[in-house]
């Protein structure tokens, strides 16, 4: 998306606005907000305030404990203080899209669709059981001119506890799976750890597979589905220039992150941010 340089407006008024019309569309509709259906787990994501981590439960690795389908990344809670509006440039505006537990067949397509609408690009954590049970769905991510992310093989929300050699196999597997669903054309640059920000034990396993630890900055904990209006909300309040988004494609029934999609790409959009991927300027 090419950047907004000449708007009238200052970024917050912009997204105070959409904030606006999301609550009392909100309101008009009584609320719509399902209760979640998935409880946090009880991995802390570290430097997040002690809120905790997310996690809709899965069947076990083997290894002890993972979560296959579990949707569960999740930071603390933000105090919402943020302010996208620093007064620089709108050249400065800019904003990384990552999606998680995917590939899934119903979901991810729509949100290629609403990023292809909004001229943005995404990362993508797979998790490769996923992946091999839904390698044309990554094709299409890589297709559409999106990046992928390891987010280990069986998304286990207790890698840190893990061997060396575990470890290694969760994401040596994920990587063997992503190669395959796309002919090993793609590099994949990032790793993702399920649960909780990338930890010590697991970062020291990184360099040996050429990965870089992906977290994140904005978290509406999407995952345990709070409705529509909710995860916009949090998304634009805990907004800032340079954020990294975190939202899931996969892991349970993902039509609430689809629709606040829609809204937060238009809120993006008016407050003239740029998507880029992490570490380009």
């Amino acid at each position: 998306m090419a950047p907004v340089n000449n708007l009238s407006w200052p970024a917050t008024i912009l997204i105070g606005i959409l904030l606006g019309l999301v609550a009392v569309g909100a309101e008009n509709s009584g609320a719509g907000e399902d209760e979640p259906t998935a409880g946090p787990s009880a991995t802390t994501s570290p430097g997040s305030g002690g809120g905790p981590a997310s996690g809709d439960g899965g069947s076990d690795d083997g290894s002890g404990g993972g979560s296959g389908d579990g949707s569960g990344d999740g930071s603390g809670d933000s105090d919402g203080e943020t302010n996208p509006d620093t007064g620089g440039d709108a050249e400065d505006y800019t904003v990384t899209l990552t999606f998680d537990d995917g590939p899934h067949p119903v979901y991810t397509p729509q949100v290629l669709d609403l990023l292809e609408e909004h001229d943005a690009i995404a990362v993508f954590c797979m998790v490769g059981q996923r992946v091999r049970e839904h390698p044309e769905v990554v094709r299409q991510v890589v297709d559409a001119g999106h990046a992928l992310c390891n987010h280990t093989d069986t998304h286990d929300e207790k890698l840190s506890e893990r061997t060396r050699e575990q470890i290694e196999r969760q994401i040596t597997e994920t990587d063997e799976a992503l190669d395959d669903a796309v002919g090993g054309d793609t590099e994949v640059r990032w790793f993702r750890q399920p649960a909780t920000y990338v930890q010590p034990p697991v970062e020291a396993v990184l360099d040996d597979h050429d990965l870089e630890p992906l977290d994140w900055t904005v978290d509406p904990r999407d995952w345990s589905r709070p409705g529509t209006a909710s995860i916009v909300q949090e998304v634009l309040e805990q907004l800032e220039p340079g954020a990294v988004i975190l939202l899931h494609d996969g892991g349970g029934d993902r039509s609430q992150t689809v629709a606040a999609l829609e809204q937060i790409l238009t809120g993006l959009d008016a407050a003239g941010y740029r998507y880029v991927l992490p570490g380009d300027p």
